[in-house]
């Protein structure tokens, strides 16, 4: 980003496109540039955002104040211009070169007359060709509540960057391109809540404000809004018809994605299908051989209350003869305790001692 002289840029060695988040500035534009296309980089800082360009097969002509800083970009770009934008004619220094896109990326709010800059930039482009750029909100919630608290304090980074010249609104970023000789086709928003505590806004607490002016801030769809990212076309019929034609092909390409979600979800459908047929043709099995174990088991307790009848039945027999011998022994030591078993014993051992031998 064009910026001083002695402004730090960020190296970004590791950022790739699938690391960055939707909520990002990088991505929304990546998104709107495409692949194969050859870009004028305004601002191109270290180079990160040109190596993402070139990974996507574009070819990257930046710009940069920062002698120290295009330096490190000339590995990701195919020539890099040094070059301050407030002191420079774009045909003096790029005569014959025609680009696809220009971008922006939190640029033109550094620059005294980024209306000279854009006009000249239409010079530049292919035709089709149109402009990307990122440019920080002024009315976000915690600038206007900073207001509020009579507070206006420049930063190292954010929205009151110290080295921003130029302040935007929604509408003033869509007259800036319009009085450029601009039609903005497409404007997204890159999001912050107020009370985030980032130190790319000004730091507000929440308890010092009353709730109904919070409430009253929050109602605006820009309260939020750190960035504009935007899309901007020349005010031509080549502007329109590239206009149309990269809606058209937005719409064809998310229609695809719809589809390929679509034929996704029905192949995962058709998986749960199958495999819920599968669980089902388990359960009855598990089902039938729940029932061949439950008959077992039944014929088990039939056969158990069979032998249990039998064991009882024995058991009975045998209290039944236990007591017949009983009484039996009753009998017997009655008999040996008469006096007709004693005289028969008497007699018995008397006829012996006759027959004995002597």
């Amino acid at each position: 980003m064009i910026t001083k002289l002695e402004k730090d840029y960020p190296l970004l060695p590791n950022i790739t496109v699938e690391s960055l988040d939707e909520n990002s500035s990088l991505k929304k534009m990546l998104r709107w540039v495409g692949e194969n296309k050859h870009i004028i980089d305004f601002g191109c800082a270290t180079g990160y955002f040109a190596r993402l360009l070139s990974s996507k097969g574009c070819q990257v002509t930046g710009i940069e104040i920062n002698a120290k800083a295009a330096k490190i970009a000339e590995q990701y770009c195919e020539k890099v211009i040094i070059a301050d934008l407030d002191f420079v004619n774009l045909k003096d220094i790029l005569p014959e070169e025609r680009f696809d896109i220009a971008v922006f990326g939190d640029v033109l709010e550094h620059l005294r007359n980024p209306w000279k800059v854009l006009e000249e930039t239409r010079e530049l482009l292919q035709p089709g060709g149109y402009v990307i750029a990122s440019i920080p909100n002024i009315a976000h919630g915690a600038i206007r509540l900073a207001l509020l608290q009579g507070k206006f304090e420049y930063t190292e980074l954010g929205i009151l960057d110290n080295t921003h010249l130029r302040f935007f609104t929604r509408q003033s970023v869509t007259e800036l391109f319009e009085s450029s000789g601009y039609f903005v086709d497409t404007c997204e928003q890159i999001k912050l809540p107020i009370f985030s505590g980032s130190d790319w806004i000004p730091h507000i607490d929440k308890n010092q404000v009353d709730i109904s002016v919070i409430n009253a801030i929050e109602q605006d769809e820009d309260a939020d809004t750190l960035q504009f990212v935007l899309r901007a076309f020349p005010l031509s019929l080549d502007g329109k018809y590239s206009s149309l034609y990269q809606q058209y092909s937005q719409l064809c390409e998310e229609h695809n994605n719809y589809q390929n979600q679509l034929k996704e979800m029905y192949a995962e459908l058709k998986r749960s299908h199958f495999a819920l047929e599968e669980q089902q043709i388990q359960l009855e099995k598990t089902q039938t051989q729940l029932e061949e174990v439950q008959n077992q088991l039944q014929q088990a307790q039939y056969h158990l209350q069979e032998i249990q009848q039998q064991w009882q039945s024995t058991q009975t027999q045998l209290y039944q003869a236990h007591t017949a011998w009983e009484h039996c022994q009753n009998i017997i030591k009655g008999m040996e305790s008469s006096k007709f078993w004693k005289l028969r014993q008497a007699w018995f051992q008397l006829k012996k001692s006759f027959i004995s031998p002597k």
